[in-house]
């Protein structure tokens, strides 16, 4: 049995995205645009339960750690300025976020990817200049694909996110959004 049989769905389904949309995608004539407070998701590919964004965060944004409760990812740093975390951490150290050296100056972490289950608390901080990411997910429960900020458990981005959630138990937040909101288990350090 070759490495690529022994993937689950989400896995396979990431591996053939990854190796054959190329730069383009495949970018639907409608719902290709969705906007979430000031956060901008682009549909690059939806057929039956899976889908793909990719989202464009300007900087000093806080998404709050929240879990998406019909929804597998992989969630995959494309570039920019930002950190992901996982299950109340960072999945990458701060000095990651820096250019790799080469001509074209890409980040360190281009191509780190993270799983993300319906039921792991993630989120992120964008700093200066933004950040760019690829959502690449496995719909389940018979839910039809959507903007995935709109399948939403926890704490939002601000009143216009809360208002945009169809599935889950999303909340406003009570204070201007902290570190501490996008990694519980960091606010200490």
């Amino acid at each position: 049995m070759n490495n690529f049989e022994k993937l689950d769905e989400l896995q396979k389904f990431a591996h053939l995205f990854l190796k054959n949309a190329g730069v383009l995608g495949a970018v639907p004539f409608h719902g290709a645009v969705d906007r979430i407070e000031n956060v901008t998701s682009v549909l690059m590919y939806r057929e039956g339960q899976f889908q793909v964004q990719m989202f464009i965060v300007p900087e000093g944004t806080i998404i709050p750690e929240h879990v998406h409760p019909n929804v597998d990812s992989i969630e995959i740093y494309v570039g920019g300025n930002f950190r992901l975390s996982h299950s109340g951490k960072f999945t990458n150290p701060e000095s990651d976020i820096a250019p790799d050296g080469g001509a074209l100056g890409f980040a360190k972490l281009r191509g780190h990817a993270i799983r993300v289950r319906p039921d792991h608390l993630h989120g992120g901080i964008f700093g200066k200049g933004g950040g760019v990411f690829l959502s690449i997910q496995h719909w389940l429960n018979g839910v039809k694909p959507h903007c995935v900020a709109r399948d939403y458990t926890g704490t939002t981005m601000g009143p216009d996110h809360k208002e945009k959630v169809v599935f889950g138990d999303a909340s406003c937040p009570a204070k201007d959004l902290q570190l501490a909101d996008a990694a519980y288990l960091e606010a200490g350090k």
